[in-house]
């Protein structure tokens, strides 16, 4: 396995994200994933994937049903030989079962790393929640142009948005980016364990009910559908602090070769 390369980024080989309290779901898409939503059928190089497991315990597991909208399986897809899932930029996209409520409400803090590679400067969510009932209220962490962005919008159509870090087109990059954090409402988006934007991202209540991956899904349309590589996310429903940032940005250069 390739080691995350800078100062105090080195895991050691020893960390995983079940240190990390409040954790919520963990995949791996180098792992064994599956052709279908129930997980019984496993997916091979090429094949589309409807199910990949949960490894946090919470089973948040990611499906999808819609064949047409599954990614497909790409074998050492990152320079560490590891594989993952290929998003097409138009419709795929797996929801991750039960969590999009838990982020539902005020400003409610969560966290957030991705392991992946964009293939264009393009509009692209890499994640994002919606409501399948409605068409407006969303969050999302997402690429546009050259850079990482963060996003919310409530209810009322107040919004805000963060600015992050730059996005290389076709390189592996570790994103954490998190929501909530103390002392006020406060995100944070980082690449690399490298420098990071923060800034304040106070609105007001935002109904939400599907966590994707993939893309950000409002009345059952995709908006800003990813296009490029997802190898693994983390997601933790709190704010994490510098040195877990640090801590799950090291895992997540390690898994990708970054």
């Amino acid at each position: 396995m390739s080691m995350a390369i800078g100062i105090g980024l080195r895991t050691g080989g020893g960390w995983s994200p079940l240190a990390l309290s409040g954790l919520r779901a963990w995949s791996d898409c180098d792992r064994t994933v599956y052709q279908d939503a129930a997980m019984t059928v496993e997916a091979g190089s090429g094949d589309p994937v409807g199910g990949v497991p949960d490894r946090s315990g919470r089973g948040c597991h990611a499906q999808q049903a819609t064949t047409s909208m599954k990614p497909t399986r790409a074998l050492s897809a990152f320079p560490s030989g590891r594989g993952g899932l290929s998003f097409d930029g138009v419709d795929d996209r797996l929801i991750l079962t039960g969590l999009g409520a838990a982020f539902s409400g005020a400003d409610i803090p969560f966290s957030i790393g991705v392991a992946c590679k964009v293939t264009d400067t393009a509009s692209r969510a890499l994640q994002g929640i919606g409501n399948s009932a409605s068409s407006t209220p969303y969050a999302m962490v997402y690429v546009t142009g050259s850079a990482y962005k963060q996003y919310r919008r409530d209810d009322a159509l107040v919004w805000v948005s963060l600015t992050g870090p730059a996005m290389t087109v076709n390189q592996p990059q570790a994103v954490i980016a998190t929501f909530g954090e103390s002392p006020g409402v406060v995100a944070r988006i980082g690449v690399n364990g490298g420098v990071e934007s923060s800034g304040t991202m106070d609105v007001g209540p935002t109904t939400l009910d599907r966590f994707v991956i993939g893309a950000v899904e409002r009345a059952g349309t995709p908006l800003y559908p990813f296009k490029g590589v997802i190898g693994c996310w983390v997601v933790v429903a709190r704010a994490l602090n510098a040195s877990e940032r640090k801590s799950l940005a090291a895992y997540l250069m390690d898994w990708a070769g970054a």
